[in-house]
């Protein structure tokens, strides 16, 4: 496996996988985004070493060689089906999010894209106790993708739009799947009954200055009215290949993983769907985020150590 961490300042994705059935729909989508940019992807792999495990005992070299086969396995079908260039790193922690965090700030990743798939999980975890951590605290703009659900092709994507923070990326992300796949990009804003959502001009100018994002592709412009958000777009989502929408939601203490409507949406439409969440660079956002780091490490140290 290739192990240099250092890009010269290229475009790069990180991608973290964990899951062989997901391997070629993720390196599917960086590759889109990398191809876009230039630039290329950094697939990493996390053995995990729980606090109370008897693999304390043994160093993380001696785990890598001798205990890390799946891992492996997993980075050298992400080398085979890649469509860029491509660099594996595999890891050992006892901590998966910040072993993750760690990887993204040693490679100055632009991008990080993680898989999600809707199982029972610790009943505080919203999409998951790896996933929840880095898009509350991104360390770089992230993506996750929901597993389980892969279109037989990309026709068509839709990205909703209330305008804020992640449509920048989303637009970003949409444009570069679209335009590997020639695709016809949906820029779609919902009219609900009440509230800063219920001015349908209001609506149209987000759309329009959304679709302004997409000189490149195909692009359609729609309006519609529905009950809430999140039934207007499950309702256009019907007859489209992706969704690609904002994590939404906000929050200063703790920030939410995402907001509802991205939610609804993630777990209820058919088509597989992209949830984007853009860093922020403000000072307040970055000494938040180291103590946010400290905060969820204690938490999950706490948590190992009850259940030993």
């Amino acid at each position: 496996m290739s192990g240099d961490v250092t890009v010269g300042g290229q475009y790069t994705i990180v991608v973290a996988l964990a899951n062989p059935g997901a391997v070629e729909q993720l390196l599917r989508t960086a590759s889109d985004l990398a191809a876009r940019h230039d630039g290329r992807i950094h697939a990493i792999a996390i053995e995990h070493k729980p606090v109370n495990s008897p693999f304390l005992l043994f160093s993380d070299e001696h785990i890598s060689a001798e205990y890390a086969e799946d891992s492996t396995r997993l980075l050298e079908r992400a080398e085979r089906v890649s469509a860029v260039p491509i660099t594996t790193d595999l890891r050992v922690g006892s901590d998966v999010p910040g072993a993750i965090r760690d990887v993204v700030r040693e490679v100055d990743a632009n991008a990080l894209l993680m898989g999600w798939r809707e199982r029972a999980s610790a009943a505080d975890a919203v999409l998951g106790t790896s996933v929840d951590p880095v898009l509350r605290r991104p360390p770089c703009d992230v993506l996750v993708e929901r597993m389980g659900t892969v279109a037989d092709g990309v026709e068509r994507v839709l990205v909703p739009t209330v305008g804020g923070p992640h449509v920048g990326l989303a637009s970003d992300v949409a444009a570069a799947i679209a335009a590997t796949n020639g695709a016809t990009v949906t820029i779609l804003s919902v009219v609900t009954g009440e509230g800063p959502m219920a001015d349908p001009d209001a609506a149209q100018e987000k759309v329009r200055r959304t679709a302004a994002q997409f000189p490149d592709v195909p692009v359609e412009q729609r309006v519609v009215d529905a009950p809430d958000s999140a039934a207007g777009i499950l309702e256009v989502a019907v007859d489209h290949d992706l969704i690609v929408l904002g994590a939404t939601g906000t929050g200063l203490v703790r920030p939410p993983v995402i907001g509802s409507v991205a939610d609804t949406v993630a777990r209820e439409a058919e088509c597989p769907a992209l949830i984007v969440k853009h860093r922020t660079e403000s000072r307040l956002d970055r000494v938040l985020e180291r103590v946010g780091d400290v905060s969820e490490r204690l938490a999950r140290a706490r948590g190992d150590g009850r259940r030993r």
